[in-house]
C-alpha cells in the first residue's frame, strides 16, 4: 500500500480533491474503469490510494503507461495525465528492399512478392517511412558519403575496390527499380484483392500473408497516420539528440560493404547522443477529452516492420 508521510506543504484539500476526482472520473470513464471508493478516508491518503489503483488498472493494458498528477499553467487546476513512450532501444528499423528485388526475379514468387510489395507500399506511401534513394533524406546522404569515400579510394588502388563498386551500383540501380514499384499506387489500391486471392502453399507464404493482413489492418484502423506524427524531442533543449531518420528507413541490401559501413557509422553516431527523439503521447484529463489517446499505431507499426524484416532477411 502507498505510504503517506508528512510533507512541508500539502495543497489545500477542498479544491485539490474536487479537481483531482473530476479528472480521475473522466480518465476512468474513458478507459472503462470503475473508480475506487475511498469514502471516509483522510486527505491526502485518499488521493494516493486512487492514484495507485488507476496506475495498476492502466498497466493491465497492452502498452505501458505512466500516470502523472499535473497542474494547469493558467488555471492552476489539478488533473491527471497519462504518458506513453515507445522506446526503440538499440534497434535500427531498416527495411531492405534488395532481398525482395532478388525474390521477384523468379516467376514462381510473383504472387507472394506482390503481398510484400503492398506492405512496403503502405509503409512508404501512407506511414511515411523514408526511402534511401529520396534526395535530401538522411539515409540518402549516408549512401552518398560512402560513394564519395569509395571514389577517393579508387584513385590510389582501383582494382582492389571492384567488389565495392558492384555493391554501390547494385544499391543504386536495384534501389531505383524497387522505388518505382513501391511508389506505384496500384499495390495500395488493390491491397485487399491481393490478400483475398493469395493461397499460401508453404510456411514462408503463410508468414507473408500474415504480415500483409497486419499491414492492411493498420492501414484501415489508422488512416493518414504517419510514423513521425508523435515524435518528440527530449526535454533538455541544450543537448543534441538523434532524430528518428537515423533509425527508421528503407535501405538497399542488408549485407555487403555499403551496408556494413552505414551500420557502423550510424551506431557510432547514436553512441555519441545521450538521448533520442522518440514517439511520445501525453493526454491530460481536464474535461476536454472525448477519447483515449495512445501509441497503439506506433506499437503495431514497429511490430509490423520487425516481422517484415525477419521475412526479408530469410528470403531465398
Amino acid at each position: 500500500m502507498p505510504l503517506c508521510h508528512k510533507a512541508g506543504k500539502v495543497p489545500a484539500q477542498e479544491p485539490t480533491e474536487a479537481d483531482y476526482y473530476k479528472s480521475a472520473n473522466e480518465l476512468c470513464k474513458l478507459h472503462g474503469f470503475r473508480p475506487m471508493d475511498v469514502t471516509g478516508l483522510p486527505y491526502p491518503y485518499n488521493i494516493l490510494l486512487t492514484l495507485r489503483d488507476i496506475k495498476n488498472k492502466l498497466n493491465r493494458q497492452p502498452y505501458e503507461t505512466e500516470l502523472l498528477i499535473t497542474k494547469g499553467h493558467h488555471d492552476k487546476k489539478t488533473a491527471l495525465a497519462t504518458k506513453q513512450v515507445y522506446e526503440v532501444g538499440q534497434t535500427l528499423y531498416y527495411i531492405p528492399v534488395i532481398p525482395l528485388y532478388r525474390f521477384l526475379r523468379h516467376k514462381e514468387n510473383k504472387a507472394c512478392g506482390e503481398l510484400l510489395l503492398a506492405v512496403m507500399s503502405y509503409l512508404y506511401r501512407e506511414a511515411g517511412i523514408p526511402y534511401y534513394r529520396d534526395e535530401g533524406g538522411y539515409m540518402c546522404d549516408e549512401y552518398e558519403y560512402n560513394k564519395e569515400y569509395y571514389l577517393e579510394c579508387i584513385e590510389n588502388a582501383g582494382d582492389e575496390y571492384e567488389e565495392d563498386n558492384k555493391d554501390i551500383l547494385k544499391n543504386e540501380i536495384c534501389g531505383d527499380i524497387m522505388h518505382r514499384k513501391i511508389y506505384n499506387s496500384y499495390h495500395l489500391d488493390h491491397f485487399a484483392e491481393t490478400i483475398e486471392r493469395f493461397k499460401p502453399e508453404n510456411a514462408l507464404e503463410e508468414e507473408c500473408l500474415l504480415v500483409a493482413k497486419d499491414a492492411f489492418a493498420i492501414y484501415l484502423d489508422f488512416p493518414k497516420n504517419c510514423v513521425f506524427q508523435h515524435i518528440e524531442a527530449p526535454e533538455d533543449e541544450e543537448e543534441e539528440f538523434a532524430t528518428p531518420e537515423t533509425y527508421i528507413s528503407f535501405i538497399g541490401d542488408d549485407k555487403g560493404w555499403v551496408y556494413e559501413n552505414i551500420e557502423r557509422q550510424v551506431n557510432e553516431l547514436l553512441g555519441n547522443y545521450a538521448e533520442m527523439a522518440l514517439p511520445v503521447r501525453v493526454q491530460v484529463f481536464d474535461g476536454t477529452e472525448t477519447e483515449v489517446k495512445t501509441l497503439e499505431f506506433e506499437y503495431r507499426l514497429f511490430e509490423l516492420i520487425t516481422n517484415l524484416c525477419n521475412i526479408l532477411y530469410e528470403l531465398p
